[in-house]
């Protein structure tokens, strides 16, 4: 790792650290791990993303929502500062019972004068071939 690059090991974690914050919520925790998650945000994106953070974790505590993400494979491409993890999305809402999605994330981080931030938070499906990059809930479909 340097100051304007990391290795693949380095970047896995970041990203799996940056799922964990948005996906692995509860009522109780939604506000302490959204806050966390801004201080990585690209510093362009970080108002609107606490204007959509803060309306999630509204949603969140309305409903007494619980998810957790499960990882089932992560590939890493240094070079791009680009991580690809899928794994299963385990949601409750309330005392229900839980459902379960199959997602496919695409992080994109940057690391700039020793700072790592988060650039891209993105999904795609993989049954449609659609991939979208998503910051703050824009989309931005890839070309």
């Amino acid at each position: 790792m340097s100051q304007n690059s990391a290795d693949a090991s380095y970047l896995q974690q970041m990203a799996l650290s940056f799922i964990a914050l948005r996906l692995n919520v509860s009522s109780e925790t939604a506000d302490a791990s959204h806050q966390a998650l801004l201080q990585y945000i690209r510093p362009g994106a970080q108002n609107q993303m606490k204007v959509i953070l803060a309306e999630e974790a509204k949603r969140i505590k309305n409903d007494n929502v619980n998810s957790a993400f499960f990882q089932t494979s992560v590939r890493v491409w240094p070079q791009y500062g680009r991580v690809e993890i899928r794994g299963v999305l385990k949601t409750r809402i309330g005392d229900s019972k839980p459902f379960t999605d199959i997602k496919h994330y695409i992080l994109i981080l940057k690391r700039e004068n020793g700072v790592t931030r988060l650039d891209n938070f993105g999904e795609t499906d993989d049954e449609k071939n659609n991939t979208a990059i998503i910051l703050g809930g824009l989309f931005f479909p890839a070309a």
